[in-house]
């Protein structure tokens, strides 16, 4: 018969032992990538905010433009010239302007509405650009109705 191999005892590989727990290069290596790991994630957190207040402020520029191109449409008196003013209340920090020009298309005018607010240092705008009908006497406010 052939002899039998020794029987290994708990906690030993061949004749190496093992030794429980970390070593301090271990731990190191462990901190350092946890550390890493860590300033990505806030670095990420940070940029999402960022991101967030940025869309914020554009929709409300896009919502403040669009209601003071349907006050001009509304006003429905077009004249060739500029406007502006500043929001207040909830709005405190956002101007807007308008511009109104004369086309070569008859009964058009270009309408531009431009929103302006700061946000940190930079300053920022969003402009909406449209084109109404003139509200003459000798046509209609209507869908593409005219009087002659």
């Amino acid at each position: 018969m052939w002899p039998r191999p020794a029987r290994r005892q708990a906690g030993q590989i061949g004749n190496l032992s093992i030794v429980r727990g970390f070593s301090l290069l271990e731990t190191l290596v462990a901190v350092a990538i946890f550390s890493i790991a860590i300033v990505a994630l806030i670095e990420a957190i940070a940029g999402n905010t960022r991101m967030q207040s940025w869309y914020e402020s554009q929709g409300r520029a896009v919502a403040l433009a669009q209601n003071v191109l349907e006050e001009i449409e509304y006003v429905g008196n077009l004249q060739v010239g500029t406007d502006g003013g500043d929001f207040d209340g909830t709005y405190t920090g956002y101007s807007w302007s308008s511009e109104i020009l004369d086309c070569d298309t008859p009964n058009l005018c270009e309408v531009h509405v431009t929103i302006t607010w700061t946000e940190g240092e930079a300053r920022r705008d969003y402009q909406l650009v449209t084109y109404l009908r003139k509200n003459d006497s000798e046509t209609s406010v209507g869908l593409a109705t005219a009087q002659y």
